[in-house]
């Protein structure tokens, strides 16, 4: 019995199908190249439950002659080569000729074609593969596509597609994708019957991202402009205040193709390097011309990836044009800004000399650390309240300590920093161990004894990122950042009952990709539930009215690019989804590590962090708070043996 056969051209197609075509996105990415491999200047994408049910794409290009209809959905046929010899030059969007014939294997398709040396065109219709109709119809110069049923036949990998607005969010990308790197050509897409972007065709990039991206993107962007050699540059690219939480919104375009690339990301983010925060990423988009020949477009199935003959000069390309345009966006800044520092004022000084002496003053007013904490202890020492663990001495008579009030004074609440009344503590003040045996550690006398008011007294910062605080026998050392996290965290958790949001004075416009935003609004209700109150604004923009109590309204559109990103990416439960979402708001709305924080805030924070035993992880896992003993300490100096 024979083990090796030949498949069958069925069973052929189907496989290539599951190379070409992933998703609707896939359809249009392949209906949308060949339309502008056509000479089309005027294209429509029409979408239903997500390109599922239904996707039309219809343009106005040479179509396809009658004789040539058939062989179309046939495997590998294709009008873009002849020769072997061109596979090392190709110069259109579509070579491999498989798209048609893998869409028809595994969908229910209608074609409608007609070229100019004809005044009727041609229709045809196929089924999984399978031809079910063809004659001549009336229908405009140029070819229509009709997709219906995707997978229908094909129901294990039906099961794979997602929701309907996730599927429609890939299929705009990938049309926004193409429209934007071919500028000439007006795309419009629509999706269940309402219009999401239309494009003027006017040839010029930035129109296209305003088309697809929205105004303010459009906008903010910086124009870049350079070469090497034989390798043109151009396109646009974001300033260093605009990052996103992912590399979605980073298209890059080899002479006119759409390709994934790690090392055009890699060239762009070391031109940033130093210039943005450490996780987030810059939005581009950047069209590299180049030799045919120094690229091999034939090594994905998707034509997604490319390789190129001479890597280091690409990467030098790409680097050295967005370094340049960061550089120069620095200098244009700057020089904005001397006019407004020159003009008058009514003081008769100028804006340097102003700005100059706010700086002089808040000097003189901010006193240094060491200045803030002695006066710290010289407040405590007058008013020296009924017990304090490391008491100072005090010029106040013996007799006259019982009558001094306690210590009342609103001191700053170190999740909030509002002000509020703290109690006083009135246990007795317990003398410094001597003995020379391990002390339990402050754990095991909690266990032992039940939770007691910690005792600590704050030394100081290192780095101005880790707390260290002393109590009777040993030192603490607290990560200020991940501890008010992990607080911060517990907090927003505990509040889930809807009093985590706050109403914004103005609602605040947010610009993300297509695909994260359509993921925070198929997600809304979870959203709401951790404080965003977020509504749909057209062409990639979210309308946010409510926001997390504790977010700064500028962190807002990098939260909600980093919750984009998580719901995309996430697999797990919904409450797992939850915790998520609830980690990326406490960690960006804790203190970061070397911003300044004064003695009085570091001691109610240190008291904070240490009366709750829950607060000794950050969400992510990481250690925040460590103990090192005195018996530990005097071991390590040689002290004891």
């Amino acid at each position: 019995m024979a083990q090796i056969y030949q498949m069958s051209p069925q069973l052929a197609n189907l496989i290539a199908a599951g190379e070409v075509v992933e998703r609707p996105g896939s359809v249009v990415k392949e209906l949308l190249e060949n339309a502008v491999d056509a000479g089309a200047k005027h294209v429509t994408v029409e979408l239903r439950h997500g390109g599922i049910s239904y996707l039309r794409v219809t343009d106005d290009g040479s179509g396809i002659l009658p004789e040539d209809v058939r062989t179309a959905f046939l495997r590998h046929a294709t009008s873009k080569l002849r020769r072997e010899s061109e596979l090392s030059a190709i110069g259109t969007l579509g070579f491999r000729g498989e798209a048609l014939a893998a869409i028809a294997s595994v969908s229910r398709v209608d074609l409608f074609t007609r070229t100019k040396h004809y005044d009727e065109g041609v229709q045809i219709t196929i089924e999984g593969g399978k031809e079910t109709g063809y004659g001549e119809t009336g229908c405009p110069l140029g070819t229509t596509v009709v997709v219906r049923d995707l997978f229908f036949n094909v129901p294990a990998r039906a099961k794979f597609l997602k929701k309907d607005a996730t599927e429609a969010a890939y299929a705009e990308s990938a049309a926004a994708q193409i429209a934007i790197s071919h500028p000439e050509v007006a795309f419009r897409l629509i999706r269940d019957g309402r219009e999401i972007f239309s494009t003027p065709g006017d040839g010029k990039m930035r129109s296209a991202i305003y088309a697809c991206g929205g105004r303010d993107l459009a906008g903010s962007l910086l124009a870049i402009s350079g070469s090497l050699g034989e390798i043109a540059v151009s396109g646009y690219i974001s300033p260093t205040e605009i990052t996103r939480a992912t590399r979605a919104q980073q298209a890059f375009y080899i002479n006119g193709r759409y390709v994934r690339s790690r090392l055009l990301s890699a060239a762009v983010e070391e031109a940033y390097k130093g210039r943005i925060m450490t996780g987030r990423y810059p939005v581009c988009y950047l069209d590299l011309r180049l030799s045919l020949s120094a690229v091999d477009v034939n090594v994905h199935p998707a034509k997604l990836e490319v390789k190129f003959s001479r890597e280091k000069e690409i990467f030098s390309a790409v680097y050295q044009s967005v370094a340049a345009a960061l550089d120069a966006n620095g200098e244009l800044q700057e020089l904005r800004q001397k006019p407004n520092l020159l003009a008058p004022r009514e003081d008769h000084l100028t804006g340097g000399q102003q700005k100059m002496r706010l700086e002089v003053e808040r000097r003189e007013s901010v006193p240094t650390f060491a200045e803030s904490y002695q006066s710290a202890r010289a407040a405590v020492a007058q008013k020296q309240p009924a017990s304090m663990p490391y008491q100072t001495k005090s010029n106040v008579p013996p007799a006259a300590e019982d009558k001094l009030p306690p210590l009342v004074e609103p001191v700053l609440d170190p999740l909030t920093f509002d002000p509020v009344k703290p109690s006083v503590s009135t246990a007795a003040p317990e003398e410094q161990k001597t003995e020379q045996t391990p002390p339990a550690s402050p754990e095991d006398r909690a266990s032992e004894t039940g939770p007691e008011p910690p005792q600590v007294r704050v030394l100081g910062e290192a780095f101005r990122t880790y707390v260290i605080a002393e109590d009777k026998d040993g030192l603490w050392l607290i990560d200020k950042h991940a501890a008010h996290e992990r607080m911060l965290f517990n907090r927003i958790k505990a509040g889930l009952d809807g009093q985590a949001s706050q109403l914004l004075l103005s609602p605040k416009t947010v610009t993300l990709s297509q695909v994260e935003k359509d993921a925070c609004l198929e997600h809304a209700d979870l959203l709401r539930k951790v404080g965003f109150g977020i509504e749909d604004f057209g062409r990639g923009a979210l309308l946010v009215r409510e926001a997390p109590m504790y977010l700064d309204e500028q962190d807002i559109p990098f939260v909600l690019s980093e919750i984009g990103a998580r719901l995309l990416s996430h697999r797990g439960a919904d409450n797992e989804l939850l915790d998520d979402l609830l980690k990326s708001i406490s960690c960006k709305a804790a203190v970061k590590a070397g911003m300044d924080t004064d003695a009085q805030e570091l001691q109610q924070f240190a008291e904070a962090v240490l009366a709750d035993n829950e607060v000794r992880n950050c969400p992510h896992g990481r250690p925040c708070v460590t103990y090192l003993s005195r018996y530990q300490l005097e071991k390590l100096f040689k002290r004891i043996v």
